[in-house]
């Protein structure tokens, strides 16, 4: 979850607004897919095995945020780019204050995540699983590391797991920088060859010698490096921002929604057909190509000209992380307490109990979430002035 309003990175007021509105639609739709996979299960359990086929294949598209993970990535690496390259290029970049940059911008929501996600725990709650840990205490010890995709999230706090890979991106493009002497194309061969090479030793590990198919530290290795690829093209797009947004025109870009929807759907049929999950990660390198021309052709949205959606899209972007770190924990709470909530007709409705209850988050994050971000901001900001 990076910010684009640091150094000399800024990107023009178009695209600042609409890469606001970008992640704050992002976060909604993660909100909403499990919103309604957590309805589903209510009715059919967990296991997609046992949902009937249209409900299956509900819940492989409806239910599937991973798309706008994905946008998350790329509007990462786009941010974290522009937000270093002039104090690389200046050679005053600092391993410590970009280290607090980064630990002050994720970890105050975060933390609250967590505490949050404690307290479902302690209610026995957990999402996409019935099973109940009593003693996740490795996944909480992980977790305040930010390295929870190596052991498993701690319970109620699955979203957290794209953190583990943000944190191995912040620190993985700065060196690969600092090693290519600030030449950002070498930078991203060397990181794209280690990528492939990482996956390539685990693919024989799996495939050739069939060991650690079931280890949580390969898997997470695996998704982190998978995935990395993804937030190297928002970095890219970030190097080239000015060169690539003169020449994306309006039907490129309106071609560019057509094709992230062409992959969203590939990868909700590899979903419904019960491919393996290190597999579907693969389609994300497709999408990457429309995600890329999406952001670079800002300047079609005009946000800028309407006042109005200045606000909505400025909302939007302080809407954006606390709603993502927050919904679930706040998801299944409510769901818990739903039966005394609600109306008669909602609890005798399951359907219509969890469309209230997704309600209910997105208006408990829409009054308190951009408040806290904006706290948040303001203390990391005179933080970062006083270092």
């Amino acid at each position: 979850m990076a910010d684009f309003m640091m150094n000399n990175g800024r990107l023009g007021k178009d695209a600042e607004l609409w890469i606001d509105a970008l992640r704050g639609v992002a976060a909604l739709m993660v909100l909403l897919s499990h919103g309604f996979e957590l309805a589903v299960a209510e009715k059919y359990g967990w296991d997609p095995h046992e949902t009937p086929g249209i409900w299956r294949f509900a819940r492989a598209s409806l239910g599937n945020g991973d798309f706008w993970v994905w946008l998350f990535f790329v509007i990462s690496g786009l941010c974290i780019h522009r937000s270093i390259v002039g104090t690389l290029q200046d050679g005053n970049f600092r391993w410590w204050r970009y280290i607090v940059a980064r630990v002050t911008r994720i970890y105050p929501l975060f933390l609250l995540g967590l505490l949050l996600a404690l307290v479902a725990w302690s209610m026995h709650l957990d999402f996409a699983t019935d099973a109940y840990n009593p003693a996740p205490w490795p996944q909480l010890i992980s977790s305040l590391f930010n390295l929870q995709l190596l052991t498993a999230p701690f319970p109620a706090f699955g979203p957290s797991w794209s953190l583990t890979c943000e944190v191995m991106y912040y620190a993985a493009w700065p060196m690969a920088l600092i090693l290519c002497k600030g030449r950002v194309g070498r930078a991203i061969g060397l990181s794209l060859g280690g990528a492939f090479f990482v996956l390539a030793c685990i693919l024989f590990l799996w495939k050739g010698l069939h060991r650690l198919e079931s280890s949580a530290a390969v898997n997470g290795l695996w998704t982190i490096t998978v995935l990395f690829p993804v937030w190297i093209a928002g970095a890219w797009l970030g190097a080239s921002w000015d060169y690539l947004a003169a020449r994306i025109t309006k039907q490129l870009w309106i071609m560019a929604f057509g094709l992230c929807a062409l992959f969203m759907s590939l990868e909700w049929i590899l979903r419904f057909k019960d491919y393996p999950v290190w597999d579907r990660h693969f389609v994300s390198w497709g999408a990457t190509v429309g995600l890329v021309c999406v952001l670079a052709g800002a300047r079609h949205a005009r946000l800028s000209a309407h006042p109005q959606a200045q606000a909505g899209c400025r909302w939007l972007g302080a809407f954006s992380y606390p709603c993502y770190i927050l919904h679930i924990p706040l998801l299944l709470i409510l769901n818990s307490k739903g039966d005394a909530l609600f109306s008669e007709f909602l609890k005798n409705h399951p359907a219509w109990l969890t469309f209230g209850e997704i309600l209910g988050v997105v208006l408990i994050l829409g009054l308190v979430g951009p408040s806290l971000e904006r706290f948040a901001m303001r203390w990391r900001s005179e933080l970062m002035a006083g270092i």
